[in-house]
């Protein structure tokens, strides 16, 4: 490598940790919301205005009634099974989906026009089909709640080329991990 080159190299990965360096430092003038426009943390004079005239059309209110309160929104809770199958397509995971049948089929398609097929029954699971070059994903075998710890991949079956991970879960694992991400 020449001189020359390492001394760009050296300017680059400098003028990079500035920046990173002045970014941390400036102060952003507000918080972003979900639509990506700036909110101020300031309250407006109009979030400070009160009357002690009520409005012409005010109900009247009996505090000595009863009333019900609105109805609650559903706990989201896992179908009962032995076993469930965890999907993760590239960065999503997907909730655990319960193995309730013994002839089972899940096809999993992309928009990318990736697909692979998945077939299981109530305790097993294996990738019948895939799209991918390699086809290693399918010649991995099944992964039954008998074997998933002594495989190599132990209760996972990876298609790298679709970006495919299937993991077999019991009923506890299913449960612990639902109940981490719901609680």
């Amino acid at each position: 490598m020449k001189k020359k080159d390492l001394i760009i190299i050296i300017s680059v990965i400098v003028l990079v940790g500035g920046l990173i360096l002045l970014s941390k430092l400036i102060p952003s003038g507000g918080t972003k919301n979900n639509a990506g426009s700036i909110v101020s943390e300031s309250p407006t004079a109009e979030d400070n205005i009160t009357t002690d005239i009520p409005p012409e059309n005010t109900p009247d209110v009996d505090n000595n009634s009863e009333t019900e309160l609105p109805p609650s929104t559903p706990v989201p809770t896992l179908v009962p099974a032995d076993a469930y199958l965890k999907v993760q397509i590239g960065t999503t995971i997907y909730e655990p989906y319960p193995l309730l049948k013994d002839n089972d089929e899940l096809v999993l398609k992309q928009r990318s026009g990736k697909e692979n097929i998945v077939r299981m029954t109530k305790d097993s699971i294996w990738m019948h089909s895939s799209n991918c070059d390699n086809q290693d994903c399918v010649h991995q075998g099944t992964v039954t709640l008998d074997n998933k710890d002594k495989r190599v991949l132990m209760n996972m079956i990876i298609c790298l080329p679709n970006q495919v991970v299937l993991e077999l879960q019991t009923k506890e694992e299913a449960e612990q991990e639902f109940n981490e991400f719901y609680n």
